[in-house]
């Protein structure tokens, strides 16, 4: 007695499943890229309040007034520490590590796939808290 295969199909994905808590390799690879896109706007933003303080060093500016010695400092050690930790190593690392190195060894996916998608997340956590810690005075 043959038994036939039984073809059902899921439910299709929703965006959150399938691009914000994915397991795919790729689309972790392209969240990481998008997280050094983000890092490295941020880094330009802090780059550019610190040259405008050499170019005009009295200049007040919107929203932060004006940038006292320990400010400047806060914004180059900010300026540093995002650019090492959350471009130069987040893109090529997490970005095309997950992206490409599974096609180049010709596996399916990464060999823990949850593990890969909480290991941006925490990074994400980590870039948030940098950026949080800009704010807190003391």
């Amino acid at each position: 007695m043959a038994t036939s295969a039984t073809i059902h199909s899921h439910a299709p994905q929703g965006f959150i499943r399938k691009y914000i808590f994915s397991l795919d390799h790729k689309v972790i690879g392209i969240q990481y890229f998008f997280l050094a896109l983000t890092a490295v706007f941020v880094g330009m933003f802090l780059s550019l309040l610190m040259r405008i303080h050499m170019i005009w060093p009295n200049a007040t500016i919107p929203l932060m007034g004006e940038i006292k010695p320990e400010t400047y400092l806060s914004l180059l050690t900010m300026h540093g520490t995002i650019m090492v930790f959350f471009v130069l190593t987040t893109a090529p690392q997490g970005g095309f590590g997950n992206y490409f190195l599974p096609i180049q060894i010709g596996a399916p996916d990464m060999a823990f796939p949850v593990l890969n998608m909480l290991s941006f997340w925490t990074t994400f956590v980590g870039f948030i808290v940098i950026l949080a810690a800009f704010f807190v005075t003391g």
